[in-house]
């Protein structure tokens, strides 16, 4: 059985040895937080539960290899395959459409839903890169050395934008 207060760690060890208690654990602390995210870059319930499964097999059979080593946090691992996968899919699925034109129009996954117009309107005229490390820190949950990791892009990049990001933001809120 796995308990709620065991590492990521451990139960990646547990798993890798057969343990399936312990890859369950995995999937149940992890499950919604991949959902969340293969749904905003995917735009599709269907395709995020899709994500999420084969996220999930993905990293199954990467835990049964006895050579896998994990070097980064288990979401800095996962963050980069469920980006690949749920951008592949919507290449594959819908090739016309972009997330970023449907923000406006898509139900939010579940998650904070006091966040206001103005907010949204500042973090979408953030240039992409920008905008992508602060909806990884902020919408994600990722520190910055996941964010890097996540992204392959150095620590000191993600600190910049995220620094320039807010000040972006502040200014077009008017706040400092």
């Amino acid at each position: 059985m796995c308990s709620g207060d065991e590492s990521d760690d451990d139960l990646l060890v547990r798993a890798g040895h057969g343990d399936e208690d312990a890859f369950a654990g995995l999937y149940r602390r992890h499950r919604d937080w991949v959902l969340r995210i293969a749904w905003r870059l995917t735009g599709d319930r269907e395709d995020a539960l899709d994500v999420l499964q084969e996220a999930f097999t993905y990293l199954f059979r990467k835990v049964g290899d006895p050579t896998f080593a994990l070097s980064t946090t288990l979401r800095g691992f996962l963050y980069p395959t469920v980006r690949h996968l749920a951008l592949d899919r919507r290449r594959r699925r819908r090739p016309e459409v972009d997330v970023d034109d449907l923000a406006e129009v898509l139900p939010a996954p579940a998650g904070p839903t006091n966040i206001s117009r103005e907010l949204l309107a500042a973090v979408n005229a953030l240039p992409r890169p920008q905008r992508e490390v602060v909806v990884m820190r902020f919408g994600d949950g990722l520190s910055l050395q996941q964010i890097a990791d996540a992204s392959g892009i150095p620590l000191g990049t993600v600190k910049s934008r995220l620094h320039h990001a807010l000040a972006a933001m502040r200014r077009a809120l008017g706040s400092e």
